[in-house]
């Protein structure tokens, strides 16, 4: 592979990976990016009004962070970007963004990366026609509020490191045709439900942007002033001029407490039934950020919202409706509520959504398993302050219902039935010692691991590979002790029978070589290992076995490594190979990506 060719892989590989090493971790890396960028500025402000406050010329220490800056991490992530520009291939950038977002493999975390990429691409100040394509692609590819606004962000870092404010014509321009290319009735929606993320509001980055609403459309004058000056004002100002009499009611029913007015009364049932109906027979889908989450605690408001959401959001609430003691068994009353998110849950409509098996094993952990932090330790100061709180894992007792953890194994299988297939064969070779059962996953929270077992982990990726066991193209097999035996998945298998399958297997080590013969004998084109713990000569001793059976073969054989308990390794980028270490509701979806080669 030529240098060329390499920098457009690299590319292609933070989109799908949201990481520019061999190593998937799943880290955030542009969440954590913003928020590392964001606590700096805090801390600086800090120290300056220290400063200020101060009567003496005492030294104050400096507080902020002494590392590398998250704009220097951001940039160095990112460095692929700025060597395309220098081979010439500054037309590929954008043309991969494009093509990449509309990718099945890219969710919306991987999207905030790809929004990375833009706004780095949007820095390119040699390339002034890819500066203004970039500005030009932010409503295609920013397209939320919370994309777009992390697009503001991310220029905002990079033009502070340049001594500028980020508010140059180009962004100016972008916002603008950011704000015009949504229908009116669609922009009410998205100013309404995302009214602020990453520290920016609506109302600033209009002011920001010198935007004139005199300029604009009816429709998105109306939806703007409503921004600046609430639903009354806008009302009195527009009520029956140009036929803006649907849009001023659909803000009637969209209009959350952004502009409370003094006296004004909080949300009752009934308005919030009102306008989740209004909402869904206009649009046809629902999320809870529709929803003033204060009147999530109703059980009437849960009749008539369930059959309203989308997949995503109704997995999410089953944790939201255990917290607020709506699904507890022993509740007699609260039987309908529960039926009815039993019915819903095993829908064929909800399987066929974009929920994926592995996000439903999360969400079935976090409702069997619920959690909260308190403060705790804190210790009272001589000035009656408190220092040295700090936040306690604790655990809140919780009755869960044994009827909609069966609908949520239902929902996992039937999910899976709905992944799209794969091309080329694939072998999924897995560990099956007793020790991936009593071990946890690692998911890179501060208590270093997640409720998830490293068994249940790879049963789910099995059955997300193998879309659920229709997929003829995959092979799932476990290393046993005489090699690998093959593992029969069922068209339709649920995790637990997976699991039972796992447990009836004799029991083996990992063996690669066991696993490149076998590729071999059946023409795999990508084979998958998955087992609890990897170390340096673990990875070693692959990478030197993948080598010389390429070699030998002259073939294109590529490995995944799945460390599903690991948390670490110091590794350098190895061709061929994919490490992943720990385990995150995109670690099928990437495994797929890197099968059937995007990256």
């Amino acid at each position: 592979m030529s240098a060329q060719d390499e920098t457009v892989a690299g590319l292609k590989q933070i989109l799908i990976t949201a990481s520019n090493t061999g190593t998937c971790y799943g880290d955030h890396l542009a969440r954590h990016l913003v928020d590392w960028f964001q606590f700096g500025e805090h801390q600086l402000y800090k120290k300056q009004q220290q400063q200020q406050q101060s009567d003496s010329s005492q030294h104050i220490p400096d507080t902020t962070l002494k590392t590398a800056s998250p704009v220097d991490i951001l940039l160095a992530s990112t460095a692929v970007i700025p060597r395309l520009v220098e081979q010439g291939k500054a037309d590929e950038i954008l043309d991969t963004l494009r093509t990449y977002s509309q990718l099945p493999y890219v969710d919306k975390e991987v999207l905030e990366v790809l929004v990375l990429c833009l706004a780095v691409t949007a820095k390119q100040t040699e390339q002034k026609k890819l500066v203004t394509d970039a500005h030009s692609a932010v409503r295609e590819l920013c397209t939320n509020t919370h994309l777009f606004f992390l697009f503001i962000q991310f220029s905002k870092m990079i033009a502070k490191k340049d001594g500028h404010c980020g508010w140059g014509r180009g962004l100016r321009r972008a916002v603008g045709s950011w704000y015009l290319s949504w229908e009116p009735h669609r922009l009410a929606v998205e100013v309404t439900r995302h009214a602020s993320a990453h520290g920016w509001t609506h109302r600033d980055v209009i002011k920001l942007a010198h935007l004139k609403l005199k300029d604009m459309p009816i429709g998105t004058q109306v939806v703007l002033h409503y921004v600046f000056q609430g639903l009354g004002r806008t009302t009195e100002k527009y009520s029956g001029q140009d036929n803006s009499q649907d849009l001023l009611t659909l803000l009637q029913a969209l209009d959350k407490d952004g502009h409370p007015q003094e006296g004004e009364k909080a949300w009752d049932v009934d308005e919030v039934i009102s306008k989740v109906t209004k909402l869904h027979e206009k649009f046809g889908n629902l999320t809870l950020d529709d929803v003033p989450s204060q009147s999530l605690k109703s059980q009437e408001l849960w009749s008539h919202l369930l059959d309203k959401l989308d997949s995503e959001s109704l997995v999410a609430s089953v944790n939201r409706l255990g917290r607020c003691h709506l699904l507890n068994p022993s509740t007699e009353t609260l039987h309908p509520l529960q039926d009815q998110l039993v019915a819903r849950l095993t829908q064929e409509t909800v399987a066929a959504g974009p929920i994926s098996p592995t996000q439903t094993l999360l969400s079935l952990h976090a409702y069997q398993h619920p959690a909260r932090f308190i403060v705790d330790l804190a210790v009272k100061s001589g000035r009656g302050g408190a220092r040295g709180a700090g936040r306690v894992l604790a655990r809140k007792s919780s009755k869960v219902n044994p009827k909609v953890i069966e609908a949520m194994h239902t929902l996992i299988a039937n999910s899976a039935k709905n992944i799209d297939k794969t091309k080329g064969k694939l072998g999924v070779c897995i560990d099956v010692r007793g020790s991936m059962a009593t071990t946890h996953v690692w998911t890179g929270n501060p208590e270093g691991k997640g409720e998830v077992t490293c068994q249940e982990a790879a049963a789910v990726t099995a059955l997300s590979l193998s879309s659920g066991g229709t997929n003829t193209a995959v092979s799932t097999l476990a290393f046993s002790e005489s090699g690998l035996v093959n593992l029969t998945l069922g068209e339709g298998a649920t995790l637990s029978q997976v699991i039972n399958v796992f447990k009836e297997t004799v029991i083996g080590g990992v063996n690669v070589n066991a696993a490149l013969e076998w590729g071999k004998e059946n023409g795999a084109e990508t084979l998958v290992v998955l087992t609890h713990r990897l170390d340096h000569q673990a990875v070693a001793v692959a990478s030197q076995a993948l080598d010389q059976f390429n070699h030998e073969h002259n073939t294109q054989l590529r490995l995944v490594l799945c460390g599903l308990g690991t948390k670490r390794l110091n590794t350098p980028h190895i061709p061929g190979i994919l490490l992943m270490l720990g385990f995150h509701h995109r670690t099928p979806t990437i495994i797929r990506a890197f099968h059937e080669r995007y990256f």
